[in-house]
């Protein structure tokens, strides 16, 4: 719910400042650690203060903002080397430097239109879409806000708000830049175009023994090995152990009855509401339901647009107010309850079409359960061989002799940074792959490494080098399958090459670019309306830039296919809208940017004139010791 109360700070001062703000360390810096003050305090910028309390709270809020996001907890380390902390007090700062600054210019906004503001917000609207004051207190008391505190916070947005469109508010982009960004952004191009690839052309002839060693020689350190490094794997994960669990069916069918409503759909009702504004209302309007009067009646005798009483098609849990979601499924279909106590006001609720809910049998769903509770018996377990194999590492035992006391299978191979062995194949599937191969080629033979922690305790992987094949020449015998093949590719990019530069000289010469493109045996397609940045259906995205490029009626060409095949296309015709054409949103954004450049000067010299002083000590605490799991 402090989502919802957030919501009221949007506008202005959230397009601008959280955006912003994101690159104020780079501009502002984090310095300045100062003795003398209280123990409370973190940062001062003119007269205001950031209070530690404050900044913790928003920084463990942070935290848990993120983790929600990327789905998994986020450690002090990480928080540090994402360069949290630092964001989040400049964004503090910099809110408090326009606080202190719309202060000093006497800046002030009336009781009256702080009320407005509140109850215009959306976000504290009830069900029957208007200012709810009920609704709005109770999401103060749930975010343990108080309606002092939340007022006092409304009224610095609102005049930081003020001194932030007294400095953008302006600024409108001027009409050679509207202009110039139309033409580019508007502009129209429509080309024939054709994609010669190596299968057009002759396969090249096989090259001499001679030739094939000269190619070699040439290019020798092109087909040098790398280095290949021998590793042992040992992972560590619920699934890992899952296997060795055995589960009874007697276990199995006793989750299933436990777990009931899991397996299959819920019952679902197409479910209508009025709230009343008071029960006399809503007590009449039962009466004359009762006497005959259709639901339907009632609501357009209210004037209630559909939005305003339809729940739509849901289960029991999708109703927020329980009272309501009780009567609901306690009604036949097509039936209409009496007067509800719902948590907004007296309702009366109606019932249309119902779905019956559905359960799957056991034999259908026992493989499922059967791996769940291996599953679950794997992540029980985890913890007690995690300890028995670090114990062991203490005690100076390598991976392999864990393994067989762990009874867990230790993976050995050798590979390349790549996760290549030296035949080319792929090393096998283990979590965390990309961080085992960047430790394991820092790491030295035979050391001790700390274990990778997979995401959202989902498991560990230890790893170590057991031995080191340093980079090498390889021979001409050896490299010769990889020698013949670069030997090909050349070949065919140099006769793709030579043929392009065939057709553009037929057509420079005079020849129709349709014509001679169908004499080379290739397919003349059309293309029209291309616009930069834009897809357009069949059209090869490698083409559009070099159309853009290429002047109205000249033929270009550009790599396709990932530099395997080519594209010839001849520039038809340019297509420039008139200079009253535009795009309201990037015009929008260009003056956007130029809001976020003024601004950033705006705070930059701001901080200079306030002076903005943390306390290190104190902010390193905060962040070296909170974290969210």
């Amino acid at each position: 719910m402090l989502e919802t109360l957030r919501k009221s700070a949007s506008g202005i001062v959230a397009k601008i400042l959280m955006s912003l703000l994101i690159l104020s360390f780079a501009v502002w810096g984090i310095a300045d650690v100062f003795r003398g003050f209280g123990s409370q305090t973190l940062a001062t910028i003119g007269d205001s203060e950031i209070t530690v309390p404050e900044f913790r709270q928003l920084y463990q809020e942070r935290l848990q903002q993120i983790s929600q996001q990327i789905k998994r907890g986020i450690t002090p380390d990480q928080a540090r080397a994402l360069g949290i902390p630092d964001q989040l007090l400049n964004e503090q700062l910099a809110e408090a430097a326009l606080n202190d600054q719309a202060n000093a210019l006497g800046l002030a906004l009336s009781d009256a239109e702080i009320a407005r503001r509140v109850q215009s917000n959306p976000a504290f609207f009830g069900p029957g879409g208007s200012f709810d004051p009920n609704y709005f207190a109770q999401l103060l008391r749930s975010n343990g806000f108080t309606e002092a505190r939340f007022v006092d916070a409304e009224r610095r947005l609102a005049l930081r708000q003020q001194l932030i469109q007294s400095l953008g508010g302006g600024i409108e982009v001027p009409k050679v830049l509207k202009d110039a960004i139309a033409r580019y952004e508007s502009e129209e191009r429509s080309v024939n175009y054709a994609l010669l690839s190596p299968t057009a052309l002759p396969a090249p002839a096989d090259p001499s023994e001679e030739e094939l060693r000269k190619f070699f020689d040439e290019r020798q350190v092109a087909f040098r090995a790398p280095e290949y490094r021998k590793l042992g794997v040992l992972v560590l994960t619920p699934e890992v152990l899952a296997t060795a669990e055995s589960v009874t069916d007697a276990e199995v069918e006793a989750a299933y009855k436990a777990n009931l409503s899991s397996y299959g759909t819920p019952e679902k009702r197409v479910v209508q509401q009025i709230v009343f504004p008071n029960e006399e209302e809503a007590k009449a309007a039962a009466d004359r339901i009762t006497a005959g009067t259709p639901f339907a009646d009632i609501v357009a005798e209210r004037k209630l647009a559909p939005k305003d009483v339809d729940l739509g098609d849901v289960t029991r849990g999708d109703i927020f107010d329980k009272a309501v979601a009780d009567a609901a499924f306690s009604l036949a279909p097509n039936g209409t309850s009496g007067v509800i106590a719902g948590r907004f006001g007296p309702v009366i609720v109606h019932v249309g079409a119902v779905t019956p809910g559905t359960t799957k049998r056991l034999a259908e769903v026992a493989n499922d359960i059967r791996s769940q509770l291996q599953l679950d018996a794997g992540r029980r377990l985890m913890l007690t061989k995690y300890d028995q194999i670090e114990d062991e590492r203490a005690g100076g035992a390598q991976l392999g002799e864990i393994a067989g006391k762990v009874s867990l299978p230790l993976q050995n191979f050798d590979t390349n940074i790549q996760g290549q062995t030296p035949d080319g194949a792929s090393i096998p599937a283990i979590p965390a792959r990309s961080d085992v191969l960047r430790g394991a080629f820092a790491a030295d033979v035979g050391t001790e490494n700390d274990p990778i922690q997979l995401p959202q305790n989902g498991g560990y992987v230890w790893y170590e080098v057991e031995d080191v094949t340093a980079p090498r020449d390889r021979t001409f015998e050896e490299a010769r399958a990889q020698v013949l093949d670069r030997w090909k590719q050349d070949k065919a990019a140099e006769a793709l090459d030579k043929k392009v530069e065939e057709i553009k000289a037929r057509i420079a010469a005079g020849e129709a670019f349709d014509k001679v493109v169908t004499e080379s045996g290739l397919e003349l397609r059309a293309a029209n309306g291309l616009r930069r940045g834009r897809t357009a259906d069949g059209v090869p995205q490698d083409i559009l830039n070099a159309v853009f490029e290429t002047p109205e009626g000249s033929v270009g060409s550009t790599l396709a296919e990932g530099g395997d095949s080519r594209l010839l296309f001849q520039v038809l015709r340019v297509a420039v809208p008139d200079a009253g054409t535009q795009n309201d949103k990037l015009v929008a954004d260009v003056r956007q940017s130029f809001e976020n450049d003024l601004m950033t000067e705006y705070l930059v010299d701001l901080q200079g004139q306030l002076g903005a002083r943390i306390n290190r000590a104190a902010l390193d605490q905060i962040v070296g010791t909170d974290a969210v799991n």
